[in-house]
């Protein structure tokens, strides 16, 4: 890793977010929470559980948290607004020094948790974890994973880790400078990559789901992989005139071709090479204007303020905690005021 210049210690007392996009995680929300909380146990944390729109008793299960006395803020959204959102959402409203971002399902294995807090406090800005395999992921889970990253990077004008997903711990600054970014569909990892900060990268293995299904449809994964590949670069734009200019030369070279051999008396067939032609422009100019459409899209949407997402219920601060976790939610930190 390369030093950042300016990195430095951390004190122990530090307060650390932990930020849990949920959907529909009804049966992991206490077992996740009491995960992290024994593998930080002797930090000072929040927890800041943001239910993307679920359609069961997710935020029912947090407020059941928050009831008992733990550091636990709820955010909610009036409906689905995805991952990405969901991410935006807990980093923009977490008040730690660090934030570590990680899924709800106890994939993302909370004993390793405390290395993570320790390169930070080494001085790390960001703190990545590296998928080796996941314990019950599919062939075609592990083939469309490996095809995302191989496409996003040859697209993007930044790299981006393989199999890194969005288990990540995040120093304020880099928070900070993430924030910064107005995208209505912001792919995170992408613009953590895009920040250029150093990284410290740990390998993990991803356990089975503790409960409940996988959120993410085969839609979605498409989509998510629309929007990072159009959020973190032009080369489709760039792609599609080169191809544009592929196709033309194709067809003069063809009609150069007819020319000549009209006069030398040859006959052209003519049906097999029309149709053959026609459909070779008909698919580069489709192709060329959903590419174009896809970046419309997403200047219109800018154009109209479109909000990232809809909260509809955020807590504004935590519940009385026992005093080990009192202190660290001192003025100094500011309110939990959205």
């Amino acid at each position: 890793m390369t030093p950042w210049p300016q990195a430095r210690m951390r004190a122990a007392n530090e307060l650390l977010s932990v930020v849990l996009p949920a959907y529909n995680e009804e049966k992991n929300i206490r077992a996740m929470y009491g995960a992290v909380r024994s593998a930080l146990s002797e930090e000072a944390i929040e927890f800041v559980f943001v239910d993307d729109g679920s359609s069961d008793g997710t935020a029912d299960a947090v407020r059941g948290l928050r009831e008992e006395g733990a550091p636990v803020r709820l955010v909610r959204f009036g409906r689905n607004f995805g991952h990405q959102a969901a991410l935006f959402a807990g980093l923009e409203r977490a008040h730690g020094s660090a934030i570590i971002m990680m899924d709800c399902d106890l994939q993302h294995p909370p004993d390793l948790l405390p290395c993570m807090t320790r390169a930070w406090r080494g001085g790390a800005k960001v703190v990545q974890m590296v998928r080796l395999k996941t314990e019950d992921a599919h062939l075609f889970k592990r083939v469309s994973s490996r095809l995302f990253y191989a496409v996003l990077n040859f697209l993007s004008e930044v790299p981006v880790q393989a199999a890194a997903a969005d288990f990540q711990l995040l120093d304020r600054q880099v928070v900070d400078a993430v924030l910064q970014f107005k995208d209505r569909k912001p792919f995170v990892r992408g613009l953590i990559s895009w920040l250029g900060f150093p990284v410290t990268r740990i390998e993990y293995t991803a356990s089975a789901r503790h409960a409940g299904v996988s959120g993410y449809s085969l839609r979605k994964m498409l989509r998510l992989s629309v929007q990072a590949i159009t959020g973190l670069s032009s080369k489709p734009l760039q792609i599609s005139f080169y191809m544009g200019l592929l196709s033309s030369a194709f067809c003069l070279a063809y009609a150069l071709f007819a020319v000549i051999g009209y006069f030398k008396g040859l006959t052209i067939p003519g049906w097999t090479s029309v149709i053959i032609v026609v459909t070779f422009l008909g698919a580069v100019q489709l192709l060329s204007v959903g590419i174009l459409g896809e970046y419309i899209a997403r200047i219109y949407e800018q154009s109209r303020a479109v909000p990232r997402c809809v909260v509809v219920e955020a807590d504004e601060s935590i519940p009385e905690c026992s005093s080990s976790f009192a202190a660290p939610y001192a003025p100094e930190f500011g309110n939990f005021a959205d």
